[in-house]
């Protein structure tokens, strides 16, 4: 059988499968489309993407697929397969509303709203779509993004309209910020531009990709720690927590260092490339207290500007306004130091990966792991208990993968040793702490995978 580019035999029988339900709810004579998205597992570069800095992501061989047919409404009829998420129907219009907080659907919104501000003078069809995913929800493995990306990619095929997947990335990435998550956009260029068996070393502000090659000799051990990490939920404010508290420490450094129009970190970066991590983390120290209040009186001080313009510009408003917990002081310095560290790492370990340096990569992602445990502090007992078993069967390097508070741990190996790691991570993790559960559903090693692609499914019958 000859397969579409970038989608494999299990994967277009589940769109043929989506497609018939489908079907039940639109014309006969139909168009059927069926888009693919990867969800991803980041190698090294936490918590950077936001501010403008590089990441070192592979697309995996785990994929959602939305089938879709334009309908004889402008609406959008959602199903999914899985029945914990119920089915939606929104109208298209110039700004859609959200539903309330942590539904899924609004991941679907997020997608059609991109496509709605990206294509403004277009009138567009309404569509109805089926859901199936082999991404696990909530587990650090970008489920959202994959939604978001095979949403906003059917749709667009709906209505014949074409942009350069780069182009797609940057619109999705933008789009995704409607769910209320301040995010960057590594999990939606992954999932477009991953490639088989490569790693994206992805850099933004513009956006940049290039593809490194897998050392034939490694595998990657994927283990979800059960503990949910959902922030389109209760991890939104944690993670928007960190958003306001890099961009004031960029902020601060900007004036510090006498530079303008800093927003990012990754502006100050990009401005100063000869200073080291170090330097600029000294510099951050001697212009401000290494935390602030969380009312942002303070940081205007510091900053010498309003305290109402300040709020205005890193907290936002409406529906998508980032809530600080008035009982806990901003954490400047720490979250600065994990950054600027951080970025390093994943330039360097850049280099090892593309030479195949397979003990330096892991010594780096066991950084990464400590940086984002001690100064982002992000990781959580039951993360740092499976890395610890990981390591322990023989792993090279081992690391949360996401944003954290939960989710997954991405470790590598020699691929002979991929069984005792898994072996390990059973003994030391899942009797332990899922006692009952059945471990084969919950790690594996997974593959760099292609990025998104859309079919016609009517040629691929």
């Amino acid at each position: 059988m000859n397969l579409p580019d970038g989608w494999d035999a299990e994967e277009l029988a589940r769109a043929k499968r989506l497609a018939v339900q489908v079907r039940a709810s639109v014309s006969d004579d139909a168009q059927i489309f069926a888009a693919r998205a990867p969800g991803r597992v980041n190698l090294i570069g936490e918590h950077t993407d936001y501010s403008g800095l590089p990441v070192l992501p592979v697309a995996i061989d785990r994929s959602t697929i939305v089938v879709a047919a334009a309908n004889t409404t402008r609406e959008i009829e959602v199903s999914n397969v899985d029945p914990a998420w119920p089915s939606r129907r929104f109208a298209i219009e110039r700004q859609i509303p959200p539903y309330a907080t942590g539904d899924w659907a609004n991941y679907v919104k997020a997608a059609i709203q991109g496509v709605i501000d990206h294509f403004a003078a277009r009138q567009l069809r309404g569509m109805s779509i089926v859901v199936g995913s082999t991404v696990p929800p909530a587990s650090g493995l970008s489920s959202s993004s994959a939604l978001t990306v095979s949403t906003a990619i059917s749709f667009m095929a709906i209505n014949g309209l074409e942009l350069e997947p780069i182009e797609t990335a940057t619109m999705v990435a933008r789009s995704e910020r409607y769910v209320g998550t301040h995010g960057g956009g590594m999990d939606q260029a992954v999932s477009i531009l991953g490639r088989r068996d490569h790693a994206l070393f992805i850099e933004f502000d513009p956006l940049r990709v290039r593809a490194i090659k897998m050392p034939a000799n490694a595998a990657l051990v994927v283990a979800d720690s059960q503990e949910v990490a959902d922030k389109s939920g209760k991890v939104r404010a944690e993670y928007n927590r960190r958003v306001v508290e890099c961009s004031l420490a960029a902020r601060i450094l900007g004036r510090a260092l006498d530079l303008d129009g800093v927003k990012i970190l990754g502006d100050v970066v990009r401005a100063l490339p000869n200073l080291s991590a170090a330097n600029l983390v000294e510099k951050l120290a001697g212009a401000s207290p290494q935390r602030l209040d969380p009312d942002l009186k303070e940081a205007a001080n510091v900053l010498g500007v309003s305290q109402m313009k300040l709020d205005a510009e890193l907290l936002g408003h409406d529906s998508t306004r980032i809530e600080l917990d008035p009982n806990r002081p901003l954490e400047i310095l720490k979250r600065a130091r994990h950054v600027l560290t951080e970025t390093e790492r994943v330039i360097r370990a850049a280099g090892v990966l593309e030479a195949g340096r397979l003990d330096e990569m892991g010594k780096l992602m066991n950084a990464s792991h400590a940086s984002l445990a001690q100064d982002f502090q992000c990781s959580t007992h039951r993360l740092d208990a499976l890395v610890e078993s990981a390591r322990r069967g023989g792993a090279l390097g081992a690391r949360l993968t996401g944003a954290g508070f939960g989710g997954s741990i991405v470790a590598l190996c020699d691929a002979p040793n991929a069984g005792a790691v898994i072996e390990s991570i059973d003994r030391g993790y899942y009797e332990k702490f899922t006692p009952g559960a059945s471990p084969e559903n919950l790690r594996a090693v997974l593959h760099a995978g292609p990025g998104a692609s859309v079919i016609d499914l009517s040629v691929n019958a």
